[in-house]
């Protein structure tokens, strides 16, 4: 079940960033990044057997009101390879295409090629820059695009 966190509880906050950190560590969302993202963006949870199992956030792009960039999307470790990403990618695409977004930015480390593979080839994203050091030396990044249904 994916469902749009709107309120800001602090067990939801706490889990959310405990998937996160396990994904991404110390780059991982904080308290601090996720109340306004849930107050002023879009965050999504997937959740099965009534826990949190993964998150997704978004903020507008403010050059292009029609798009949104994606923030981070994480999966519990013991939930990986088991569709939880994808559901969550292609659900929150429908629910922001029918909030207007028409496309979707993201970036990813060129060497996660599981990511980038499933960018490309289940939800239609392309590359369309490369930008060097992004996040500090040896911290490269691809930045890819996707054109939601109008």
């Amino acid at each position: 079940m994916i469902e749009e966190i709107s309120a800001v509880e602090a067990a939801v906050i706490s889990r959310l960033v405990e998937l996160d950190r396990e994904a991404f560590g110390s780059g991982g969302m904080n308290e601090w990044h996720l109340v306004p993202l849930i107050r002023h963006g879009r965050v999504f949870a997937g959740r099965r057997e009534g826990i949190i199992v993964g998150s997704i956030q978004y903020m507008l792009d403010w050059n292009d009101f029609k798009k949104a960039y994606l923030v981070g999307v994480s999966v519990c470790q013991n939930w990986r390879g088991k569709g939880i990403g994808t559901e969550l990618l292609t659900e929150s695409f429908q629910q922001l295409a029918q909030q207007g977004i028409r496309e979707v930015e993201l970036t990813v480390d060129p060497a996660n090629t599981g990511a980038v593979k499933l960018y490309e080839t289940k939800l239609g994203f392309i590359v369309s820059e490369f930008r060097k050091a992004e996040y500090g030396e040896g911290q490269d990044r691809l930045v890819m695009k996707c054109m939601l249904p109008a």
